[in-house]
């Protein structure tokens, strides 16, 4: 009966090409991988060229490895009886067991000349017809073990080849060879024990007695049996650490897989993120995706001429031909540009007055504004909110004191960049205090929600509409809905 080693035990369907990796993909790396080696020719991509060099299973390749190291043996097994004969010309020994030594000798000289042939290619080694001349050649040695004695070194080449088929996939060939081997061992030393025939071997066990040669018998039995075991354990082990490596390469492959639609899917969302400026350069700055939209325009990420990330607003074609909206974008870039505090982005660049597509650099900010926050938590912790009030609080102290009231600060317009920084955003509506209000027209701008009374009223507005929108936006993180609907 055939053993069932580890990487065996799969699904029938496991010798087809497709299901011997974990993805096409892995199928494809594998073979151009093993095409690099080969040859000059091989595709280096497309899944047809994977399937056309379907990937070993552990199994598959454990008895590939198993053919190379089985002709060489064979070809030592059918040289070495014939110089094994040369050498016994001259040695001499006893007529009878010369003769049958030779007989055996040849008879495994040519057996190993069989199973050279049959190990010449996969197609050829069958099981059967290879355990049956293993079987037949290892009775070809039992005469030298005659002719040798019986506690001589020729038991060293029984052990030799023990472990060399114990090392193969068929369980049954190794257990015949071993019996065969402890057998035809036994069959000649008992009779010698009881006195039957005579030890006339080249290094006879004359110097022993009868009970030290039965204790060394037991010995030898127990090696032999000792190296079916090593043999057997080899194998498993092999055939266990090739599983996890199999099993460990499925991973990887299925994880190249999912990255490579991964990447098709992210590349299906940068052609949809792509704006009308993505790739052209505005001011040194080139334009990415777009990574916001707004009523006056859209936000690019861009690299700066060092490599430096920014964002870089720019005012849209609708909003261009309103002359209010384009000076209201005018006076978000003065009033950006004239505030420094960790707490409000940073403005880089800005375009001139008179420029075709007016735009504004500010840095580029990573995390998630407020109002993401709260749709996904609804309240946020008192302690983080204390954070968030102090540095929000701080932001507009300085635009206070630049004489600057921010007039629409809610929670879009509240940002977490990483590192735990808080931002103020959007001074698109900002009123410089003592000017005649703002150049967005006439009427009332804000949201309602965060809107200060005066404000919604239409009266003159300070700073402290600012404070009375953070004080809303606080109410908001603590009790989870608006101070007032």
């Amino acid at each position: 009966m055939e053993e069932a080693d580890p990487t065996q035990l799969s699904p029938a369907s496991d010798t087809e090409a497709g299901t011997q990796a974990a993805s096409p993909k892995a199928l494809a790396d594998a073979a151009v991988a093993a095409g690099s080696h080969g040859h000059t020719g091989a595709h280096p991509s497309g899944w047809a060229t994977a399937s056309s060099r379907p990937v070993l299973t552990a199994g598959e390749a454990l008895d590939k490895s198993d053919l190379p190291r089985m002709r060489v043996f064979h070809m030592f097994g059918a040289a070495a009886p014939l110089s094994a004969i040369a050498m016994s010309l001259v040695m001499g020994g006893d007529t009878f067991a010369r003769h049958v030594f030779w007989a055996g000798m040849l008879l495994l000289s040519l057996c190993n000349v069989g199973l050279l042939y049959l190990s010449s290619s996969p197609e050829r080694s069958k099981p059967t017809p290879v355990g049956v001349l293993w079987i037949i050649a290892t009775a070809g040695i039992v005469p030298a073990i005659y002719y040798f004695g019986p506690f001589s070194a020729v038991v060293m080449v029984l052990m030799l080849g023990i472990v060399l088929i114990a090392l193969g996939r068929s369980r049954w060939t190794s257990l015949a060879v071993l019996g065969v081997c402890i057998g035809g061992h036994v069959a000649l030393v008992a009779p010698m024990l009881l006195g039957w025939i005579r030890d006339v071997g080249i290094l006879p066990a004359t110097f022993a007695t009868n009970e030290q040669l039965l204790g060394a018998e037991g010995l030898i039995i127990l090696f032999l049996c000792s190296g079916y075991a090593l043999g057997r354990w080899a194998r498993h082990t092999n055939a266990t650490a090739l599983a996890e490596l199999q099993s460990a390469m499925r991973v990887i492959g299925d994880q190249q897989q999912a990255l490579a639609e991964h990447d098709v899917v992210v590349q299906q969302v940068s052609r949809e993120n792509e704006g009308r400026w993505t790739g052209q350069v505005m001011g040194g700055y080139k334009l990415g995706l777009v990574i916001g939209r707004g009523a006056m325009g859209d936000v690019y990420e861009a690299v700066g001429e060092h490599g430096r990330t920014a964002a870089v607003k720019l005012l849209n074609a609708r909003s261009t031909a309103s002359t209010a909206l384009v000076e209201r974008f005018h006076r978000e870039m003065e009033v950006a540009a004239k505030l420094e505090s960790p707490h409000i982005v940073k403005v880089l660049a800005l375009s001139s007055p008179d420029a075709p597509v007016p735009f504004i650099a500010m840095e580029r900010l990573y995390g998630v504004d407020l109002a993401t926050r709260l749709r996904t938590e609804n309240r946020i912790p008192s302690d983080e909110l204390v954070v968030m009030l102090d540095q929000v609080a701080r932001g507009l102290e300085v635009a206070r004191k630049a004489g600057i009231v921010h007039r629409d600060l809610k929670p879009h317009n509240i940002f977490l960049n990483e590192g735990g920084t808080w931002k103020i955003l959007d001074f698109g509506v900002s009123k410089v205090m003592d000017s005649e209000g703002t150049l967005t027209g006439e009427g009332i701008v804000g949201t309602p929600q965060y809107m200060a009374p005066e404000q919604a009223a239409g009266g003159d507005v300070t700073h402290l509409a600012d404070v009375y929108a953070l004080g809303a936006i606080a109410y908001r993180c603590l009790t989870g809905r608006a101070p007032f609907k």
